[in-house]
């Protein structure tokens, strides 16, 4: 099974710094880790939520 993690451009950036082999800490008004099951549904999430 794959999970998904929707990033914005700024989050993308710090996974990319590490050679994507780690995620940012969340932000402070992102209390929760928030995987879907579905890229579709992860990029609608980051084109809409995280711009």
């Amino acid at each position: 099974m794959y999970l998904y993690r929707p990033v914005g451009l700024f989050e993308y950036q710090i996974i990319k710094e590490s050679g994507f082999k780690k995620f940012p800490p969340r932000l402070y008004w992102q209390p929760i880790f928030y995987p879907v099951l579905t890229q579709q549904y992860a990029e609608k999430i980051a084109k809409e939520w995280n711009t």
